[in-house]
């Protein structure tokens, strides 16, 4: 198999594009009604986001599978635009979580089905290289959003960044037409039937997915904090301006990219791909901690850059090794079952720290996170690094073979 790098090449711009949009909603949305609806309505905002990947997990897995990427990432992106451009329309305040929801559940179907794409037309060998690809192209785009937020909320409020994200999600369509890269429907022996529990099912069957997934969905209950309290530290507790606010999401994303540019060219052993994953999730935890005792914004502008980086590091290997793993006619499912188990951790996160936030403040509760997800590295990543190294001895083996 040849990677077809021109047409990911390609889709990954779009992307980009499409990840500026969805990054300006969410830096728009947050920023227009955080005083309004105050630390537990951004959690609900956070939870339309994130519930969707947890109860449409099965259906979205499913449909990845069972239709071709095209009949289910068109629609699903028209339906996207849609949501998005929704929001600029000076509707009431209760229409702002339907709309997050709309969008975040149509997008749980796009989400499966690129991914099997890319796994579909990529060799195995190039597998971590283009998920560092499509995740420093995705970190690019979402660069430029915070500042960009900004600067159109400064000088013309909130309309555009809503209608620039719904142009993202069909220009986002257009382009995956015109590569032709369409992953067929899995067909399966007659009378058999795609079970759409199947990807939950070998998720926990695997050893080192399922020590994976439980090492990170149990310490995102604990980070959880930080998606709701980032707004609130920078603005609130640093006093930093909107243009500063948008600053610190810039910084996140530029090391994101730095962290996906290093994934990329940097070809590691395979049996140093588990210690990676471990080496994110500790500079994560480190940054949080960081967070909570930043005494000034531009220390959360450099914490910021730091968090990007881990982030790359966790995603781009995490992502390399379950797929690797993942039976070829089940992507859809598995990246479905696991999307879904880490945002079953990140909803209760987010629910739990709306309501420590609003009874404590927002420093001591990113503390108290920073801490417990220290502590639950500490348990889980033996069993990570143990069965990693297990994984690449197995391949090792059947190349010698």
């Amino acid at each position: 198999m040849k990677t077809p790098w021109r047409k990911l090449y390609v889709l990954s711009t779009a992307g980009a594009l499409s990840w500026l949009g969805s990054a300006l909603t969410t830096f728009a949305v947050i920023l227009r009604d955080k005083d309004s609806v105050g630390a537990g309505g951004v959690s609900v905002y956070l939870l339309a986001f994130g519930l969707p990947s947890i109860f449409m997990a099965p259906i979205s897995g499913l449909v990845a599978d069972k239709f071709s990427s095209r009949q289910v990432v068109i629609p699903a992106l028209a339906v996207m635009g849609l949501s998005s451009a929704s929001l600029a329309m000076h509707l009431p305040v209760w229409w702002t979580p339907i709309a997050l929801l709309i969008t975040a559940s149509a997008g749980t179907l796009v989400g499966p089905a690129m991914q099997a794409v890319e796994v579909t037309f990529t060799a195995p060998e190039d597998l971590p290289r283009v998920t560092g690809l499509m995740q420093s192209m995705a970190s690019f785009g979402t660069l430029f959003a915070p500042a960009l937020g900004g600067i159109l909320v400064s000088t013309s409020g909130y309309f555009w960044p809503f209608i620039i994200d719904a142009f993202s999600f069909w220009l986002l369509a257009m382009v995956f037409v015109g590569i032709n890269l369409n992953r067929p429907a899995v067909k399966h022996e007659a009378g058999e039937k795609l079970s759409a529990m199947a990807g939950l099912r070998f998720v926990f069957s695997d050893r080192l997915i399922r020590a994976l997934v439980v090492l990170v969905g149990v310490l995102i209950i604990a980070l959880g904090s930080f998606n709701v309290g980032e707004v609130f530290l920078v603005k609130d507790e640093l006093k930093a301006s909107d243009l500063i606010y948008g600053i610190v999401g810039a910084m996140f994303a530029a090391g994101s990219i730095i962290g996906a540019l290093l994934t990329a060219a940097i070809k590691l052993n395979k049996k140093f791909h588990a210690m990676a994953v471990i080496v994110g999730i500790s500079i994560l935890v480190l940054a949080i901690l960081g967070f909570s005792l930043a005494p000034h914004w531009w220390v959360a502008i450099a914490l910021a850059f730091v968090t990007g980086v881990g982030n790359s590091i966790l995603n781009a290997y995490a992502i390399s090794i379950i797929m690797t793993r993942a039976p070829q006619e089940m992507l859809g499912r598995v990246n479905a079952a696991i999307g879904a188990i880490i945002q079953t951790g990140s909803t209760l996160g987010i629910v739990f720290s709306g309501i420590a936030i609003t009874a404590f403040t927002v420093r001591p509760v990113l503390f108290v996170s920073a801490i417990l997800s220290a502590v639950i590295v500490l348990i889980f990543a033996p069993d990570v690094i143990r069965f990693g190294k297990a994984f690449a001895d197995e391949k090792a083996a059947e190349s010698a073979a």
